[in-house]
């Protein structure tokens, strides 16, 4: 009888990790490349490699990038996500910021590290690059016939 409850309780554990549910501290992270439930909405940070970018990107309705001012992809970004009965928030170390939302308008509130802080309106569905103009690239530019 123990046997079977253990079994049972340690299939019920691994059954679990199949839609994970995560809980977000101060400083943390959502793991890359694999999808997080929070507060009811599926998400997934990514951008860090091409062939799970494409797998993510069309299977999630909502597509968030964060860009520094010479266009290149930036990391480390909080955001966090209001409206239509959907109150979420992640922290991402890559670019990309990928969520199965309901359609409909949404509250965005980002910070991104050397980037600054940005509120916006987005739709969902829908594909939304951020631009920082502050964050990313060389600040020194050297001509090369110097």
């Amino acid at each position: 009888m123990k046997i079977h409850a253990i079994t049972a309780i340690l299939l019920g554990s691994a059954l679990g990790f199949a839609g994970t549910v995560w809980a977000q501290s101060e400083g943390d992270f959502a793991p890359e490349n694999t999808p997080v439930t929070i507060n009811g909405i599926e998400a997934v940070c990514d951008g860090t490699g091409i062939d799970s970018r494409d797998a993510h990107a069309r299977t999630y309705p909502m597509h968030i990038e964060f860009v520094g001012k010479d266009g290149q992809y930036l990391g480390d970004e909080r955001i966090t996500l209001t409206g239509n009965g959907v109150n979420m928030s992640i922290h991402c170390k890559g670019p990309w910021a990928l969520m199965k939302l309901p359609s409909g308008t949404y509250q965005l509130s980002m910070d991104v590290l050397e980037g600054g802080h940005r509120d916006m309106t987005v739709k969902s569905p829908g594909h939304v690059i951020i631009r920082f103009p502050n964050a990313g690239g060389a600040e020194d530019r050297v001509a090369s016939n110097q």
